[in-house]
């Protein structure tokens, strides 16, 4: 079904939200990880996840309705799909996602106390300030732009054969540096994040082997001018959390260290000129109004403005099939 496509069924679901939410608070709370060693009783696990006893009955029937339990007597298990999705020691884990979802659930609860005013309802800046909400993000988003980065180079949307020094700016948990430098041998990049996100991409390059050939930065771009020139800069779910003249700004200090030739590649949701498709970057917008009140997706215009502004030339817009494209521009 479309964004566009609304029927009395798709209403129903809309506000028959129950059930997304016990899921969501099952695994914050990480049911299924006490669940994966051994069928417990309901007492057991209102006493590991210090919960009500009456409450936790309560809550381990839903989920046991829902099929992610099973109950035998009085103890309870995984089942196959909770333990496939929903144990943090699975290799097809997705309660990154699903913990991520729940903390910004109280976000947009507030939407109508920041649509009246206009102002961000979150007071901590998450990549920022607040590392235990960035973490469960920050790997749902590394999960995701795995397949992503992959099918970017195999689609042949960017040329990195010819490149040597890459930056990867706001490279979050290091998945697009890992994915290019495997790709292509003869790349070094330097990886620019704030602490937070700069922590956990350090942990994924060591698992990658890849530390001699991936720097990692833990610095502010606003604050302090990069180290050095680049023939390719990479910047990916950076834009939409700034506002229009740091965009400006940003993209002027980026093209003072591209070299002579380099290429600069701006992979975000791109929207149409009138900002309502594609849809997921029109309700994005909204998240971000929410979550820093600065932030927006932007227009290919937009983008296309700081860029030659900038002094970049041949810009040109690479259309995807996703809701996600790329804008490119040369020095």
């Amino acid at each position: 079904m479309t964004s566009t496509d609304w029927t009395p069924e798709r209403f129903d679901r809309i506000a028959d939200f129950w059930a997304e939410r016990l899921v969501l608070e099952s695994a914050a709370l990480d049911v299924y990880g006490e669940l994966a060693e051994k069928p417990l009783g309901p007492e057991q696990l209102a006493t590991r996840l210090k919960l009500d006893p009456r409450a936790a009955l309560l809550f381990l029937d839903a989920l046991a309705g829902l099929g992610l339990l099973t109950k035998m007597g009085r103890r309870y298990t995984n089942s196959p799909a909770a333990e496939r999705y929903l144990v943090p020691s699975s290799p097809d884990y997705l309660g990154h996602r699903l913990i991520s979802a729940r903390n910004d659930w109280q976000l947009w609860s507030q939407l109508a106390e920041s649509l009246r005013t206009g102002e961000r309802q979150r007071d901590a800046r998450i990549f920022r300030d607040d590392p235990e909400a960035a973490r469960p993000l920050l790997l749902s988003l590394h999960r995701n732009a795995r397949s992503r980065a992959t099918d970017i180079l195999d689609r042949g949307l960017i040329d990195l054969s010819k490149r040597r020094r890459l930056l990867d700016l706001g490279g979050g948990a290091g998945t697009y540096s890992v994915v290019f430098c495997r790709a292509h041998p003869q790349l070094q990049v330097t990886l620019v994040d704030r602490p937070i996100a700069a922590a956990l991409a350090r942990d994924v390059v060591t698992s990658a082997g890849l530390e001699e050939r991936i720097t990692v930065l833990d610095t502010d771009v606003d604050e302090r001018e990069l180290p050095s020139i680049y023939d390719f800069i990479w910047i990916s779910n950076v834009i939409h959390s700034r506002s229009f003249n740091a965009n400006r700004a940003l993209f002027e200090r980026l093209y003072r260290r591209t070299q002579a030739g380099g290429e600069i590649a701006v992979h975000d949701i791109i929207m149409e000129e009138d900002r309502t498709q594609p849809a997921s970057g029109a309700v994005f917008s909204v998240h971000m109004l929410l979550s820093n009140g600065v932030g927006r997706c932007y227009t290919y215009h937009d983008v296309h403005t700081w860029l030659t502004g900038a002094g970049f030339r041949d810009v040109r817009w690479v259309r995807d099939e996703s809701d996600y494209s790329i804008v490119t521009g040369r020095r």
